[in-house]
């Protein structure tokens, strides 16, 4: 059974991923390629420090918060943590959508920015 804090812990994971528009764990799990998600947000499984930075990265929040709590950061409904930076949230975006893409997809990406770059 978890602990008090591993279920606040969960509470957050999941009010993060509400927050960067995901409507459910699994939308998340398989946005990501993350089968094991659920169990986290859950509560079923204890998070690492490790997979804390992986998803508040992914989800624009502060590992700290995730971990930990405390105030709660503001964030938009895209997602994006205030103060961040554009080119990050371009970065994070891009990286994304890229980890979205089909086999095929992302070796046409890859052809088509190739010939760009020769340009």
């Amino acid at each position: 059974m978890p602990s008090q804090a591993d279920v606040l812990t969960a509470e957050r994971l999941r009010r993060a991923r509400e927050r960067a528009g995901y409507a459910s764990a699994h939308a998340a799990a398989d946005a990501f390629g993350w089968p094991d998600y659920p169990l986290d947000e859950s509560g079923q499984r204890v998070l690492t420090a490790m997979r804390a930075k992986l998803y508040a990265h992914a989800f624009h929040v502060d590992p700290d918060w995730l971990m930990s709590g405390g105030t709660e950061p503001a964030t938009g409904p895209d997602g994006a943590a205030s103060g961040a930076s554009a080119l990050s949230q371009s970065t994070d975006e891009l990286a994304e959508r890229i980890s979205r893409l089909t086999d095929a997809q992302r070796a046409t990406l890859v052809e088509f920015l190739r010939a760009m770059q020769e340009r």
